[in-house]
């Protein structure tokens, strides 16, 4: 029997993560005035923030295709299953594609789970890390799912930006709060809850957010099991985090950048801290 482990491109998996387990990244898409492309197929990350940096464009972005799962779902022989563990539905529509995918199967075809992670980027990451491991050690999906509930209670994303109006342009933060943030000159930093992006706390520097954010972390420190520092074209502040990390907490610390899709809605210079 065969399962397939299914993430999509938010994830940003490393790559001796996804081979080591096989794991299939099913890509979302990334649309600019003259070029569409598959996040992970198009332009290099650089190339892609030094466009948004020179230009001053906000491209949109778009799920996967119901058909892009359905293809994947097919391959499903008798005795396999697929898990798809995939980015918050309250930030994409990728959950309800696959969700289509599965109502167009025949009743007597292999089992399809679905999991919305509430969450994106490492904080998807990580469940489907973790997925990967007890798949591995022969876990079944009912003990995966039951895991994964646990994870994304636990789960906490924190994240700053340089500029809001990418988050406003974008439709994933009220436009009232781009333009508190922007006038008043103060550094908003952002976390998920419920799988939505809203507003955690001000403050007027970007060090004092980092703090911040660092002081959150320090409350979990007793149940902490692994750390990501995410950044979109911030590699030198991110390497520096990293480091401080790495020195502070006995966990591993994961560097990550983000890659155009969620890059496209937190802009360049964003910075984040990911744990569970």
């Amino acid at each position: 029997m065969t399962t397939l482990l299914i993430t999509d491109s938010t994830a940003y998996l490393p790559d001796f993560i996804v081979k080591k387990y096989g794991i299939i990244i099913v890509p979302l898409n990334v649309h600019l005035p003259q070029q569409d492309f598959k996040e992970g197929k198009g332009p290099s990350n650089q190339e892609y923030y030094q466009y948004l940096r020179s230009n001053r464009v906000f491209p949109t972005t778009s799920q996967p295709s119901a058909g892009e799962f359905l293809e994947w779902f097919n391959q499903l022989t008798p005795g396999d299953e697929a898990l798809a563990i995939l980015i918050s539905s309250q930030l994409s529509g990728t959950v309800q594609s696959a969700q289509i995918a599965c109502s167009m199967l025949p009743d007597d075809h292999p089992p399809v789970t679905i999991i919305d992670s509430l969450s994106g980027a490492m904080g998807l990451g990580f469940q489907v890390i973790r997925a990967a491991e007890m798949l591995a050690a022969g876990s079944n999906i009912s003990e995966i799912k039951a895991e994964i509930q646990s994870m994304r209670q636990a789960m906490e994303v924190y994240f700053m930006v340089d500029d809001l109006e990418y988050l406003v342009r974008g439709g994933r933060i009220s436009k009232l709060s781009g333009i508190l943030g922007n006038v008043l000159q103060l550094k908003p930093i952002l976390t998920v809850r419920a799988g939505e992006i809203v507003l955690f706390d001000k403050v007027r520097t970007a060090g004092k957010a980092l703090q911040r954010i660092i002081n959150e972390l320090e409350k979990h420190r007793p149940n902490l099991h692994k750390i990501s520092v995410l950044h979109v074209d911030a590699l030198e502040n991110a390497q520096q985090l990293q480091a401080r990390l790495q020195a502070d907490f006995a966990v591993p610390v994961y560097l990550v950048e983000a890659g155009p899709v969620v890059g496209t809605h937190v802009g360049p210079g964003c910075l984040a801290i990911i744990f569970y």
